[in-house]
Order: C-alpha cells, then structure tokens, then sequence
C-alpha cells in the first residue's frame, strides 16, 4: 500500500514536468522540437549525441541506448539513490506540495523522514550560530584574523557560511539543551563524541558547514585553532542520517552553477583550496574530504562534467590520490587534466603568499592524466632495462586498461610502444597478461595432454639458442654470467632457463641433465631443453665461439635500443621543453651509442658469421 496519496502524485507531476527535473542533473538538449539529455544511466551521460528522450506530457524518459525508461520518480530514485517514498518527498518538496499520506502504520518511515528533517534544521541553525560566533564575539576574533592572514576576504567568509565553534567544551551541549534538543536528538546529530558524551567533537575551530549538492547543510568541517602538536588538523562530521562522507564534496554546491555551464571540475586537496581557488576566480573547484577521491564523489561529479582536473599536494600521498584518480575517472570515460602549482605546496598556501593573479595561473600549467602517469614512470623506473621497462608497462596498466575507446587505448600503446623502442603486440600481451605465481617445484594441472611442436632451431629466438647451449654445457655459465645478465633476455623460455642454470649454479644439488629438468614447471621448456640434449649443435666441443657471436648480437640490440630510445626521449623533450644542458647530455649520450654501434657491426660482419636466428 502505498505512504502517499495518488492526490500528492498528481499534484506533484502537475507543478514538475519531467524536463525540470532533469535540469537539475543534466542539460536539455531539443531534437526535432523534442526535449533529450545524454543519458545519465549508461556512460556516465558523456555520449556524443543525447539518446534518452523525454516526454512531457507522460512525465517520462525513454533511453534508446541503455532501453531504461521510467517516470519522474524513477528519475529521482536513480540518481539520488532514493526509494520511492523517498523521492516523492524530495520531489514534493521542490515542488511545494504538502505531502498526505494513505498508510497510517508508517509511523518508522515517519520517525527517519522527521529525524532527517530536524538534523537539517539543526545544521542550518548552527551553521547561523558558528557565523554569528566568528563574525560578532571576541572569542571569534582569534579565528577571523586567522582567515584574513590566509587572504580570505569577507565576501567568501559569507559566501562559504564560515563559522567558529568556542573553545569551552560546555558550550555547544548547554547552548543546544536550552533550545530544547534532547539528548537523544543529540546522541545521533553527529557533533559530539561517541564514547565521551557530551564532549563536542568542535571546539576552538574554524568551521566549514558541507551543502549537499541541492544547498542543503549536512556536515561540517572543521580546523583546529589550537594549534597544540597532538591535536588533529582537520576533523569532519561522522556519517549520519543525513551524511555520507564519500557522496559529498566540499563547495560542489558554491560552484555548481559554474560546473554545468563549463562542464569541467577542479578537485583539489582540502577546504582551503577549495575556497582559494573559488576566490580567485576559478568557481568550479571542489574538494574530497583529505585526499580520499571516491569512485561516489566521481559519480557525482560525472552528472555535470566531461573533464576534471586534478590539484592534488605534491607529496607522497598527493600523488598516490592523483594516480588513483587518474584511473578512477579514465574508467568513467571522463577526460582528466593534472594541474600543477609552483612556488607553494597548494593553492591555499599561493593566495596567502602571492594573492589571487597567482592562484588563476595555476590553470596554465596542466598536462594529461595520462602524460602525468608517463613522466611519474620514468621518474620512478630505469626504462633503460628491460625490467624497467616491465615495470613501466605495468604501472600504466591500470590507467590503458581502464580506457573504453580502442582508438584511445591504441595511441596510448603506440606512445609507450616508442618510448620503450617495444613492439606494440608486447605492451598488449602484458597488459592483458594475469599473472600466476608458481613454487620453482611446483608441477602445474593439467586436464588434458598437452601435445608440443619439435623444437625448429632455426626459428627459435638468439636468446632460446644461447641458453640451450648453456643447457647443454652448464659448467660454462658461470664463467659468463660476467657478460650476461637476465634482464639482456627478451624470450619468456629463455629466462626460465637462465633462472634454472642460475638456481643450479648457486646450490649444491647436483649437475645431472635429470635435475637440471626437475627445475622447470613449465613443462613446454622442459621439452624444449630436453630436445636439445638430443641435438649435435647444441653439444658441438668448442661453443665458445658460438656464445661469444651471439653475445656480441645481443649487445648490439641492446645498443639499438638505447639509441631508439634517447631519439624517443630527444622527440619527448622537444615537445616538452627540455633545457638546453639535458639536450646537449643526450645527444652526446646518442653520439656514443652510436660509435658503440659502428664497432659492433665491424666485428660481427667482418670478422666472423656463426649463427643467424634473428
């Protein structure tokens, strides 16, 4: 049975249509004199055409992308994550209808509906008390100085509802009782301590009430004033009846007017940012909760948006939300810029130092989501090495995968493909590669017999071929592992053997072909090295001439591939502005590669020609 009376329905889709509700989240787009939007249900609303039509007359949305219909209520439900009875109110409310109920035994949805009610009327209340407090009483006057030393002008202080919360702890308890608040009103309003009622979770701090996205307080923020070494920064209302911390985001509602009309978001680090930023002109700035962006906070935000820049710190744990958001926001199809800030550690810091202009700048040093991630890699890894380069490929993994367009994905692993002087079939075959971790002795299960082709020696890779002479004269890798390493290895087989020869020489195990054998798991090796025990050229009496030449290769691919990637780098640093001084030590750096180059060919060409598996 339902709480409210069809008379409320109607009454509510008399004074809304199902435009005006969709207004509120989404712009109207008007198709053969028809209103549509780009549908908020599938892709975060960020199609290229609108594909959800809205009809007027039946109040209704119809998607011809994701097939989802529904009237104006469902509307509500989705986006707000409301139940029915739950949008009817909000709905009613926007409208102005006075709701009238059918069911008389939803007295517990009647409790919520009022505890919720009279939360908001207490945050708004107190919210005119913190100003009041901060704005008109000498207890206050400490906090007002402190914002004007920050540069906050008086504009913003009301703009932003800015307030104080006394330093006696009795205060807010004793000023709440005598307006008649219980204490079990009290218990569940989220401003005092759990376990020491009623010690007020605010005191002696700057107070920063949180709207909700419709202009409604439902939190606060708050700054210690203290200043005492063990005090906590920064601390925030708990979750609520009323309040989600990962649903929110501070001054979303001050600037969303600016949000939908430019489509573009700043998230940056903490309120003063926020209010910063918003101060000096750039009104679409908002900020999580500390450095916790949440995938909800990106829903939020992708209603409005199809770009968002980040303006996180720069230290560890700002650059850590900044990767992680890059991610988040590329899954959620949205287009991500990383804002960077000079000569301050954030935008609060930069209005205080250096005023307004300076703070506008910062919009002038952005680049990519994705060029951030790829200067960080080379920054935090040798891409020089093949394991660096690994790992340089594994930590744009999340970010390539995460990228919906096939285009888009393809470009981001032709850049990485040059940067790394990698084929692109590679990059692809890491990053859809799940790694399994296996014991060394551990034999895989297998449902089925496997069945391997013979080993072709003349198509296996140079790498393959060295090792399985090694295979065949063990007592010889020792004396090369001077020369070689594992990471001068491309082919997947090849490392495995030279881990098993290197396994072998570092223990006393024995130097049977029987053990040797027992250390591979994967059993296509085993095969292969096996097979090779069986073959003349692999056993031949002097392979040192043979492990020499192919050595002699495998240096001069390596020698190629640095120079492929210093040109990489010279062609990146061109379009990034590199200084003069790394550009002079890079072509010097290249100019020697390249004699190196010259008199490898020379000894390999002329002097001797072995073998030729490349």
């Amino acid at each position: 049975m339902p709480i409210y009376s069809d008379k409320t329905i109607e009454e509510i889709k008399r004074k809304l249509s199902i435009v005006d509700v969709a207004s509120s989240y989404t712009q109207i787009y008007q198709k053969s004199g028809k209103p549509w939007i780009k549908c908020p249900f599938h892709g975060n609303g960020q199609e290229r055409t609108p594909s959800c039509k809205l009809d007027i007359e039946s109040s209704r949305y119809y998607c011809f992308g994701c097939h989802t219909t529904g009237t104006m209520f469902n509307f509500v439900m989705e986006m707000e994550h409301l139940t029915f009875p739950e949008s009817v109110e909000f709905l009613a409310e926007k409208a102005g209808v006075e709701l009238e109920k059918t069911d008389k035994k939803s007295s517990n949805t009647n409790k919520e509906r009022e505890e919720r009610d009279a939360l908001f009327d207490l945050y708004d209340r107190l919210t005119k008390t913190f100003s009041y407090m901060l704005l008109k009483t000498e207890s206050g006057k400490r906090a007002l100085d402190y914002l004007r030393k920050r540069k906050i002008s008086d504009e913003t202080i009301s703009r932003f509802s800015l307030g104080y919360a006394p330093q006696d702890p009795k205060w807010l308890y004793d000023f709440l009782k005598s307006k008649s608040y219980s204490d079990e009103a009290l218990k569940k309003s989220g401003l005092f301590s759990s376990n020491h009622y009623p010690y007020p979770l605010f005191a002696n701090r700057l107070m920063f009430p949180v709207k909700n996205w419709q202009g409604k307080i439902v939190a606060f923020g708050a700054r210690d004033l203290s200043f005492r070494e063990n005090a906590p920064k920064y601390i925030n209302t708990p979750e609520t009846v009323i309040y989600s911390k990962k649903h929110n985001l501070y001054a979303f509602y001050e600037g969303l007017d600016v949000i939908k009309k430019e489509k573009s978001v700043i998230v940056c680090e903490g309120n003063f940012d926020a209010i910063s930023l918003q101060q000096s002109g750039i009104r679409n700035a908002v900020a999580p909760f500390g450095t916790a962006f949440t995938s909800e906070q990106a829903d939020l935000i992708c209603r409005y948006c199809s770009h968002v820049d980040l303006l996180f710190d720069s230290d560890g744990a700002g650059q850590k939300a900044t990767e992680k958001a890059i991610v988040m926001l590329q899954e959620k199809n949205i287009e991500v810029g990383v804002l960077k800030i000079e000569g301050a550690k954030d935008a609060s810091e930069l209005l205080e130092t250096k005023g307004e202009e300076a703070v506008k700048n910062i919009l002038l040093n952005k680049q990519t989501g994705f060029s951030y991630l790829v200067n960080n890699g080379l920054n935090l890894y040798n891409i020089r090495t093949p394991k660096g380069k690994s790992d340089f490929v594994s930590y744009l993994k999340d970010f390539i995968n995460a990228t919906q367009s096939q285009v888009e994905k393809e470009s981001y692993v032709q850049r990485v493909s040059e940067l790394l002087s990698v084929g692109q079939e590679q990059i692809y075959s890491d990053l859809n590669r799940n790694p399994v971790v296996r014991k060394v002795y551990e034999n895989p299960i297998r449902e089925e017999q496997v069945h391997f082709e013979p080993l072709n020696t003349s198509a296996i890779s140079l790498d393959l071929y060295l090792m399985l002479i090694f295979a065949n004269h063990r007592e010889l890798f020792s004396e090369y592992t001077k020369v070689l390493n594992f990471g001068d290895l491309k082919d997947k087989e090849a490392q495995m053997i030279f881990v098993a020869l290197e396994n072998m020489r570092r223990s006393n195990m024995g130097t049977s072909d029987e053990i040797f054998l027992s250390l591979f798991a994967d059993e296509r090796v085993r095969n292969d090295v096996n097979t090779s025990f069986e073959l003349e050229e692999f056993r031949r009496e002097r392979p040192q001439v043979v492990i020499d030449e192919i050595l002699d290769r495998l240096s001069l691919r390596k020698k190629e591939e640095e120079r492929q990637l210093i040109s990489a780098q010279l062609k990146q640093g061109e379009q990034d502005g590199i200084a003069n001084e790394d550009l002079k030590t890079l072509l010097n750096e290249k100019f020697s590669i390249e004699k190196e180059i010259l008199e490898l060919k020379d000894r390999l060409f002329n002097d001797r020609r072995v073998v030729d598996n490349e």
